[in-house]
């Protein structure tokens, strides 16, 4: 049908939207670099000299109170599509002078007599750099001036030092730099041509508003666009998972390098940092699959103990923490239902519930209403007014948050739970009274006990000693191979490294020892995929080599072949953790170390 809109007026649209969104998330980039730059001067106060540091963080705050009032003058006149790249200049000026001053640290506070602060100054710079990409990407100037020059510095500083670690972790950091500018690149690509779809379905639907011949066309486009969507951030997902799962990676080797406890509670924060990026991460995949049908329930028959057990043991402390009272009745009827969708539905509302709510308690409750089990979620927090009451349940919308805190989460929650009820067929009710708290209920229908089956002979503790393994490592990403060779040699294990895999085979018979483990990055260079590979070198070293595929996002064909090929599958970024309990477990479903499994204690 061709295009609705012109080349120019596309170009013009997509451009306002991608300065709006810029504007629109530079609250949360000033929070962010607020933080990053405490968290700095607490880091490098002891090693520093104090009025240096203090400059550095009065020109941070100075740089960020003017793009504040920036934002404010946006928002508050009517910026003319001729003036857009205007502010966009503005942006972008703010964003390289925040790039200057974060690079600017690798000449200020770097020591190279003070090799743990440097390795910890190094994550934290890298870390707020890579979590500033999704708010930047969308304007590929801006990216450009605030990565180059805060990364950039590092690794020249590295360059000129002349000891042979300097020299490596130069290495690592311009893969990494290199990493997060290809990315980005790849992000702005991806939603410019996203905001181009969307311009274009959206003309395309008003035009055939008024063309009721053309209603189904436009019925089709619509659909396109939301699978566009899906896709994009399926995609999107992937990709921004790669350094993350570098960044943990790195964090937990030094963790177990360093024993400086200021050092190590800083590098629990790093660690924490990631984690709750895999979160918000994880709530748009999610998002994205329940829109295009991904998810299907599972129906079963389930006690409602085993999920409300659960939610209690995850929720005390941060009601503790908070001061709060957390009551999750018993119940021990059976349900019938999907458990994992029920408790994630809960889970959310909980979440929701503890965040908006200072005095008083939350009460997670069930009781029978005929043949249906109703659950009901009570707070004693500051309530939803009536006509704010439907809103709740859209993307992104917060009551009370203006200034977008983080602490009171992204707005994604309800609009969870709305998507995952409706899958389910529960109809969620809201009842709230501003000041004296909210109740969200739903119904869900009761089940019969299963079938009694044979008693299992109750499973061993794992072991996380992997010391003495010989483990194949695959990931076209040189710097997610570092982060593993680096963790894992910790752990004792002997590493044997590969970007594509097709020279694991020489290097096997050069150590001469079959590997025990191999554990391969799911999607590989030249269309590739990590469960094919480890097919090929099972078929010419053993076929019961144990085998994990690491993965940024667990699509169905992922799911399949992981299943078809007996590989364990684990999201990234991957818990150190868990990849050790999964590496030892593994070891012990097989043959175990060729060299003798278990290893002597």
């Amino acid at each position: 049908m061709g295009q609705v809109l012109s080349e120019r007026e596309l170009a013009t649209k997509v451009r306002r939207e991608q300065i709006t969104s810029l504007y629109r998330q530079l609250p949360t980039s000033i929070g962010g670099t607020l933080i990053g730059m405490l968290v700095l001067a607490a880091a490098m106060w002891r090693v520093s000299p104090h009025v240096p540091l203090l400059g550095w963080c009065v020109l941070v705050i100075a740089n960020q109170g003017w793009r504040a009032l920036l934002h404010a003058r946006f928002f508050r006149a009517d910026v003319a599509d001729a003036k857009i790249d205007r502010w966009a200049l503005y942006w972008a000026t703010g964003a390289g002078i925040s790039g200057l001053l974060w690079g600017s640290t690798a000449f200020l506070f770097l020591s190279s007599t003070e090799p743990h602060y440097q390795v910890v100054l190094t994550v934290l710079v890298f870390g707020v750099t890579t979590g500033a990409v999704p708010l930047i990407a969308s304007d590929r100037w801006s990216f450009y001036a605030f990565v180059v020059p805060a990364l950039l510095p590092y690794v020249l500083r590295n360059a000129f030092e002349d000891d042979v670690s300097s020299g490596l972790l130069m290495v690592i950091e311009f893969v990494v730099m290199l990493a997060i500018i290809s990315f980005g690149r790849n992000y702005n690509r991806l939603l410019a041509r996203s905001l181009q779809d969307r311009f274009q379905n959206e003309a395309l639907a008003e035009r055939l508003q008024q063309q009721n011949l053309e209603l189904a066309v436009a019925r089709e486009a619509a659909e396109a666009a939301s699978r566009s969507k899906t896709q994009f951030f399926a995609a999107a997902s992937h990709d921004l998972r790669q350094p993350l799962h570098a960044l943990g990676l790195f964090a937990s080797a030094l963790n177990d390098r360093v024993h400086d406890p200021g050092v190590t509670r800083l590098v629990a924060s790093v660690k924490a940092s990631v984690s709750a990026l895999d979160s918000l991460f994880n709530e748009l995949l999610d998002i994205s699959k329940i829109d295009a049908g991904v998810i299907e329930p599972n129906l079963e028959f389930f006690r409602a103990s085993s999920v409300l057990d659960r939610l209690r043991s995850d929720f005390e402390p941060e009601a503790s923490e908070k001061g709060l009272r957390l009551s999750v009745r018993p119940c021990t009827a059976y349900l019938h239902g999907d458990p994992v969708l029920l408790e994630r539905i809960l889970r959310n509302l909980l979440s929701n519930a503890l965040r908006y709510t200072e005095r008083g308690g939350v009460l997670l409750g069930c009781r029978r209403r005929g043949e249906r089990m109703v659950f009901e979620v009570w707070d004693s927090g500051t309530g939803i007014p009536g006509d704010q009451q439907r809103r709740v349940f859209e993307e992104f919308y917060q009551i009370g948050n203006p200034e977008r805190s983080n602490k009171r989460g992204l707005g994604l929650g309800l609009s969870i739970v709305k998507r995952l009820s409706d899958l389910l067929g529960y109809k969620i009710e809201l009842a709230s009274r501003p000041g004296r708290g909210t109740v969200f209920r739903f119904s869900i229908p009761l089940g019969m006990p299963p079938e009694p089956a044979a008693c299992a002979r109750p499973a061993e503790p794992l072991r996380g000693n992997i010391a003495g393994g010989v483990i194949v490592v695959i990931d076209d990403d040189a710097s997610i191979v570092d982060g593993m060779t680096w963790l894992l040699s910790d752990w004792g294990a002997e590493v044997i490294a590969s970007a594509s895999g097709t020279d694991v085979i020489e290097k096997v018979y050069a150590a001469g020892r079959l590997p025990d483990m191999i554990i391969a990055d799911y999607r590989l260079a030249g269309g590739r995929t990590g469960a094919h590979v480890i097919d090929e070198l099972r078929r010419e070293l053993d076929p019961e080599i144990p085998a994990i595929l690491l993965t940024g996002s667990t699509t169905p064909e992922c799911v399949e072949e992981a299943s078809r090929f007996g590989c364990s599958l684990l999201l990234k970024p991957a818990d150190p953790d868990m990849l050790r309990a999964l590496i030892a477990s593994k070891l012990r479903e097989g043959s175990g170390i060729r060299a003798g499994w278990p290893p002597a204690d």
